[in-house]
């Protein structure tokens, strides 16, 4: 008997030390889930000192469906890249945040946005790409990376194995990319996941850096153009998403009151872009920025599982 209870003793401590690794190895590597989580702290009309106007929006991202995108973005939410962004296009069906900022937050004038150097923030003192997640090269040999991001998407000859895609839901995170095909002769080779052999592509379906856009509507439609990777991953979330769309158009509704000519957006015009691999090394943005005259500030975007 007292053998036996050895013996359980020793399998229950066997069992506990790899209980004990596999934990130590999750925390060290990170655990990788098929369906990681993020939490999007946004902020409105200057109340970011008060943690009741914020909105606190949990997204369920879909990496079993679109691995490369959501690494990537992963990738930028872990080095704090988003913190304190704003969005600086708000369209009809979207808001696009992820490349601007103002140097002083209190700043009201849309000359004032700046953009984020993506580049300089991806890459080491000596150049050298520091991002993981590597899907897109500018030769065929695969030697010479870039850090932009694989196109997962129908544009790009991209589609989901077994399955559906996500479409353009009620506060859903998609790709953005302003670059258009007449700025784009280059060619690049992008390698979907587990796609074998990398593959000449446009660099108009393959130029994604760090924009994401927030459906503000509900077409349920699907967007060719860019990747659907993310929703709402709660009701709590969903309901909060909802008090911000209430409070941007409430805050229009007020001003409207004594100046029926108010618009929630001024123009920025003549936009242009830096970019390596576009043609000429820039592009330009034909219909520009429609930049929210009142901030709408992402706070913090965290990673809370893997």
């Amino acid at each position: 008997m007292a053998k036996t209870l050895s013996r359980i003793s020793k399998y229950i401590a066997v069992l506990l030390a790899a209980v004990v690794l596999v934990t130590c190895a999750c925390l060290f590597v990170g655990c990788e889930s098929n369906y990681p989580k993020i939490t999007v702290t946004i902020s409105f009309n200057d109340n970011n000192t008060d943690t009741e106007d914020e909105y606190v929006l949990t997204y369920k991202l879909y990496r079993k469906l679109y691995p490369q995108t959501v690494a990537h973005y992963l990738e930028l939410a872990e080095a704090g890249y988003y913190d304190g962004t704003v969005i600086h296009d708000y369209q009809s069906s979207r808001m696009i945040g992820g490349g601007y900022t103002y140097e002083d937050m209190t700043a009201s004038d849309v000359d004032e946005l700046q953009a984020l150097d993506y580049d300089g923030a991806t890459k080491d003192a000596d150049g050298n790409i520091t991002l993981k997640n590597i899907s897109v090269w500018t030769d065929k040999a695969l030697t010479e990376a870039t850090n932009r991001l694989y196109g997962e998407t129908s544009n790009n000859g991209f589609s989901v194995e077994n399955g559906t895609g996500l479409t353009n839901s009620y506060g859903a995170l998609s790709t953005y990319s302003y670059i258009a095909k007449e700025n784009s002769a280059l060619s690049v080779f992008g390698k979907a996941t587990g796609g074998g052999t990398a593959r000449e592509v446009r660099y108009t379906n393959n130029s994604v850096t760090s924009l994401f856009s927030i459906y503000t509507g509900a077409s349920g439609s699907s967007d060719s153009a860019n990747c659907v990777f993310g929703v709402l991953a709660d009701t709590d979330s969903s309901t909060r998403f909802s008090e911000l769309m209430t409070a941007i158009t409430d805050y229009v509704a007020a001003q409207q009151e004594t100046d029926e000519d108010f618009s929630f957006t001024q123009a920025k015009e003549d936009v242009r872009i830096e970019d390596e691999f576009a043609e000429g090394g820039y592009y330009e943005v034909d219909s520009g920025f429609a930049v929210p005259v009142v901030k709408i500030v992402i706070e913090q975007i965290k990673v809370i599982k893997y």
